[in-house]
């Protein structure tokens, strides 16, 4: 892979660790940062650090014995102005470096259950800076994909994470001009306060590698769901979290643009997540539960109320069994009378 006159994404999601994760948009290995140096004399480590403290751009003409060099270092900031990455461009002094590539930094915390995100996060998929919200839920950054496959390690990660443990995966998103991107993921655990969770960066590579699109099943499985008058949540039973749709929400339920990922389900109810993952580890029948979901009020969409609802619930199949939840929602939403209770 040709290092000359390319931009190299540098990761620096954990302070001390930095490595090259991508190549003029084609993913690497995370790679030791030692063959970006121009030369043996250029202190390449101590350039990048000061880059990712200082948070600011650096460049610098290298005259070494054998070689010259222009390098350029751009931090890439995540939502708490911290650096989650450096682009670097190492070229031919007389070459002037591309524009830097579409990159962005979030955060995933676990102890706030919000996901943060940049302005530029958002522009990666085409929402406007007067759109921009700085925090999402995890299920709602779920909804931007069209195909996702990492979903299951990406929450065992965030769910439980380990400090330092690196975590990349592809992820197929639809721009608001209605194209399909290729973002890469990476990500690393942090257990340090006020960051537990994952400090991630989205890089669209688009222009290198095709996007992955849905398969017929996949796009089969709302039709499917719909006929039998259901749709699946996938809760993280131990705190709340409402992590992703399969595949769709219901129309009635309130899950977007809330403060907590926690909050579809109401506080005092949230203990049935738990209570049937401690009976799945010796029972795994489904289990019935009337809990309050967040619902739409009428047609005012801000407007919301707590709709009193059955649901059934299933144990995850994959590696989360002792964390996921599958809940099975009424695509309508129920007649039940609703239980009034103050609001939050």
């Amino acid at each position: 892979m040709d290092t000359v006159n390319s931009w190299h994404l540098v990761e620096t999601l954990v302070p001390g660790q930095m490595t090259v994760i991508s190549t003029g948009g084609k993913v690497r290995d995370w790679t030791k940062i030692d063959r970006l140096s121009p030369g043996p004399e250029f202190d390449l480590p101590g350039f990048l650090e000061l880059t990712r403290s200082s948070r600011a751009q650096q460049d610098v003409l290298f005259k070494g014995r054998r070689r010259e060099a222009r390098i350029r270092a751009v931090p890439v900031l995540g939502p708490s102005g911290e650096t989650h990455g450096i682009q670097v461009w190492v070229g031919d002094p007389e070459v002037e470096p591309d524009p830097v590539r579409i990159v962005s930094g979030i955060a995933w915390l676990l102890e706030r259950t919000v996901i943060e995100q940049t302005v530029e996060a958002s522009a990666m998929s085409g929402v406007s800076a007067a759109d921009h919200v700085p925090e999402r839920t995890p299920a709602e950054y779920n909804a931007k994909a069209v195909k996702f496959d990492g979903s299951e390690e990406l929450f065992a990660q965030a769910l439980v994470p380990t400090h330092g443990q690196k975590w990349e995966g592809p992820m197929s998103v639809l721009h608001a001009d209605g194209r399909i991107m290729r973002w890469h993921c990476w990500g690393r655990g942090r257990t340090d306060p006020p960051n537990v969770g994952l400090r991630l960066l989205w890089h669209d590579v688009t222009d290198t590698t095709e996007p992955d699109k849905p398969t017929l099943a996949e796009l089969g499985m709302p039709s499917g769901l719909e006929s039998g008058g259901t749709r699946i949540a996938v809760f993280d039973g131990r705190t709340g979290i409402l992590t992703m749709w399969l595949p769709e929400a219901p129309t009635w339920v309130k899950w977007r643009d809330l403060t907590s990922g926690c909050g579809v389900l109401h506080d005092d109810d949230r203990a049935t997540l738990s209570d049937a993952l401690e009976k799945w580890t010796h029972d795994t029948s489904p289990v019935s539960a009337d809990v309050r979901v967040r619902a739409i009020d009428g047609g005012d969409a801000t407007g919301w109320k707590w709709q009193q609802t059955r649901l059934e619930l299933r144990p995850y199949p994959g590696q989360l069994g002792d964390r996921l939840v599958l809940a099975v929602l009424p695509a309508l939403q129920p007649s039940e009378q609703v239980l009034e209770v103050p609001t939050p």
